[in-house]
């Protein structure tokens, strides 16, 4: 008879190191702190063990924990490391790279950054948010304004279909003979595409006659049909970035548990 130990992968291995930071002297007191609103500093942490951290304090984190990266290049590398220690995806708030004048709805960092900010004022919010001093230094919309620029759309409605055409085109939409980029519109007949700028996928809006009979999310290139969308469905845009934003804003959970990592320090 043989008997095979059988050894935790590498991942899960990796994952185990979360339990035990959690259990090293001082942490607790690391944790208090942050809940209390104050301040916190870990010494000699450098490298991926950044990230482990990051993945042991999301576990203790009530809301949302936001990783300040100090460079724009380190977002992406900090994301892939956090996979390494914890199941929870990491959400990327990226910075602009180009001038104010220049951002337009078709932008993928516009997208990115829109994205973001309809996730965290949903109830179920990402817990974990990559992000750097420049992207939280450039400006936002207020909340008010983004839930100003959202359009409803419902299976069974009736509408007025020059109103939308007119009210896409006034957001910074292009009108196009077929979809292929975030920020385009396409009118065919009795159907309708939309791609919004924080859109993965565009939809198609089936009508019949002014109702609204379908509502699908679709692939660009082969044209099929991807999923059938909730009766219900919010759409989110706006015009230009510059045009709508008013402040500038900073991301932490209720407790204010935040933390910053720069050099060696957190």
């Amino acid at each position: 008879m043989v008997t095979v130990e059988m050894r935790p992968r590498a991942p899960d291995r990796l994952r185990q190191l979360v339990g035990s930071w959690q259990q090293a002297e001082g942490f607790a007191e690391v944790v208090a702190s942050l809940r209390a609103g104050h301040g916190a500093t870990l010494d000699g942490v450098r490298g991926s063990a950044s990230a482990l951290v990051a993945a042991a304090l999301a576990d203790e984190c009530p809301g949302v924990l936001v990783v300040v990266c100090p460079h724009q290049g380190d977002i992406d590398d900090f994301a892939e490391e956090l996979k390494l220690f914890s199941e929870r995806a990491a959400e990327k708030f990226p910075a602009w790279e180009s001038l104010p004048g220049e951002r337009v709805v078709k932008d993928e960092i516009f997208g990115d950054r829109v994205r973001l900010l309809k996730l965290l004022s949903q109830p179920n919010r990402p817990r974990l948010v990559v992000t750097s001093i420049q992207s939280l230094l450039q400006p936002v919309p207020a909340p008010a304004r983004l839930a100003g620029q959202t359009r409803r759309l419902a299976t069974g409605e009736t509408l007025d279909v020059d109103e939308l055409l007119k009210w896409l085109v006034a957001h910074g939409f292009h009108n196009t003979p077929a979809v292929a980029l975030p920020g385009e519109f396409s009118p065919r007949g009795g159907l309708l595409d939309i791609f919004a700028p924080d859109w993965f996928d565009p939809i198609r809006i089936e009508l019949f006659g002014d109702q609204i009979e379908s509502i699908r999310r679709f692939e660009v290139s082969s044209q099929r049909s991807l999923e059938v969308l909730p009766w219900r469905f919010w759409m989110r845009t706006a015009r230009t970035w510059a045009n709508i934003c008013r402040r500038r804003v900073g991301f932490c959970s209720s407790s204010r548990a935040n933390w910053r990592r720069r050099g060696g320090t957190i």
